[in-house]
């Protein structure tokens, strides 16, 4: 017994093995469904690999290099999920570091605290591995035992990659979500180095019309007054009649930058059109002869230069009214309402072009929820630190009523045959659902991260020319949809003509597809 425990010391040196699973070991008291049995066996076999390689080649550097780089991936993990309370996932890269750093803040400050002392064990293993490195000496039947771990391993891999999944199950967590998130920022670049507009086949059926997206942020509808919520949140959209309320709508993903640049491509989660490679929005609307604006209370500043900001630079009059901050970091802490929206968007409306598309990018219901609105509409309080967040989450939402109200007048005021559609890039988890607050998530991504708003507006003259798609969109108030399709949804309410137009995917066409299974971002089935 004492020869085997010693021999599998050897192959699995104690400390090394606590090292590399550090994250999972975390993972198994916070939330042991997250913990996948395929990534301890994956841990296993890449370290017995180095293992091997470090008895066979008796280099103390290899092991000390190898130590150093599963310490550092092990902090990461285990900070990961102590914060986040899940694995790492490519999805929560993209909060943290791409969505104008202001996710990361969020979380920081929202989520940190003394639960980071769970981190310290990690240095005291890394510390006794260090000064107990393995000796070199060797096994019984060390060739036939070395022989048959690598035939395993080895067989592992090719299988693997010979099914073109290696990345996908055959790596370490973290590695595999470095090369997946490397994947998408190389998409992003390229994006980033094509900003001209592409032109595409594509007709405008009127010769004067105006087509405005009003893009709120973070905003969940659970919580609006408009959809059934018990506090006054939005009282003056709730007293409209002229607006067709949709009631299924979710984002396909739960971050801004995967939900927008997919919401307004064809790009979209049931198709294999890459981002670098796909038709957006504002190549079809100037393709059609649209003037384009994009007026933004986003900070314009952020990790690459916020992919959002690229995107919004293809627009022929891109504005950005978030002066106050010198960095995305910053824009969260410093006020900048999103009245600061209703000048540019009259002066665009008072243009000279007889075609206008304009997209309308708010601040929304951005955490921190407390500096989303002015004083005067803080009128919901709590007795705790819970219930005051949720309290500053509803006066946003009470601000936010006033302002896409008053955008849709701004808009009424200034146009005549106008169609607004008003929605969100994602939701946010308002300890909805497991006491979570953000709209990060680990596993099964929560409901209240997708469920968004999604509403359309009409001016007399769009109304009455277009009745019969306006009785239609009535009867599809609780159709199933998912905004990674809006791009064809946009286009079929602007009734441009377009080859790359889907009439299956628009929600307000009479061929649109209801079947579609809702797959989103975490893999699931989001109905079921």
């Amino acid at each position: 017994m004492k020869s085997l425990l010693g021999t599998i010391n050897q192959i699995f040196p104690f400390y090394l093995t606590l090292i590399v699973n550090f994250p999972l070991i975390i993972g198994l008291f916070i939330n042991s469904d997250l913990v996948s049995p395929r990534l301890v066996m994956i841990n296993f076999i890449w370290q017995t690999l180095i293992v091997i390689l470090y008895r066979v080649l008796k280099s103390t550097a290899l092991y000390r290099t190898v130590l150093v780089v599963a310490t550092l991936f092990s902090l990461i993990e285990g900070l990961h999920w102590i914060i986040l309370k899940g694995p790492l996932s490519t999805s929560s890269l993209f909060v943290i570091s791409a969505t104008n750093y202001s996710e990361s803040f969020d979380f920081l400050s929202i989520k940190i605290g003394f639960n980071l002392l769970l981190i310290t064990p990690l240095f005291l293993f890394f510390f006794l591995a260090w000064k107990k490195r393995p000796i070199y000496a060797g096994l019984p039947f060390r060739t036939y035992v070395y022989g048959v771990l690598l035939l395993g391993i080895f067989g592992f891999i090719l299988e693997n990659a010979l099914n073109d999944r290696l990345v996908r199950k055959g790596l370490p967590n973290l590695v595999k979500v470095a090369i997946t998130f490397q994947n998408q920022l190389d998409l992003f670049k390229t994006a980033k180095n094509s900003e001209a507009i592409r032109f595409v086949e594509a007709k405008a059926t009127d010769q004067k019309q105006t087509v405005v997206l009003i893009m709120g942020e973070s905003c969940n509808r659970n919580h609006m007054q408009l959809y059934g919520a018990a506090r006054k949140t939005t009282p003056l959209l709730s007293q409209r009649e002229d607006l067709i309320v949709f009631d299924n709508v979710v984002s396909s993903y739960s971050n801004t930058i995967s939900s927008v640049l997919t919401s307004l491509s064809a790009s979209a989660l049931d198709n294999n059109i890459p981002l670098s490679a796909s038709t957006d929005i504002m190549d079809v609307f100037a393709s059609a002869g649209y003037s384009t604006y994009w007026v933004s209370n986003q900070s314009p500043i952020g990790v690459w230069e916020n992919m959002v900001t690229v995107f919004a630079r293809k627009a022929a009059h891109p504005v950005f009214v978030n002066l106050s901050s010198s960095n995305s970091m910053e824009s969260t802490q410093m006020k900048s309402y999103d009245e600061l929206l209703f000048k540019p968007t009259e002066k665009m409306l008072q243009s000279d072009d007889s075609l206008q598309f304009i997209v309308i990018h708010m601040m929304g219901n951005h955490s921190a929820f407390k500096n989303r609105y002015p004083t005067d509409f803080a009128q919901f309080s709590g007795n705790d630190d819970k219930s005051q967040t949720i309290a500053e989450y509803h006066n946003s939402m009470l601000y936010h009523d006033y302002v896409v109200d008053s955008l849709l007048k701004i808009i009424d005021q200034n146009t005549e045959n106008a169609i607004v559609l008003y929605t969100a890039d994602h939701g946010e988890n308002i300890y909805d659902e497991g006491g979570n607050l953000g709209h990060d998530y680990a596993g099964k991504l929560p409901k209240s991260n997708v469920e968004i708003p999604f509403v359309i507006w009409g001016s007399d003259h769009y109304r009455k020319n277009n009745s019969a798609m306006l009785d239609l969109m009535r009867t599809r108030k609780s159709t199933p949809y998912v905004t990674d399709h809006l791009f064809h949804t946009l286009i079929d309410l602007a009734k441009i003509n377009s080859a790359v137009f889907v009439p299956e995917k628009s929600l307000v066409n009479s061929r649109f597809d209801s079947t579609r299974k809702r797959i989103l971002e975490d893999g699931f089935d989001y109905d079921e």
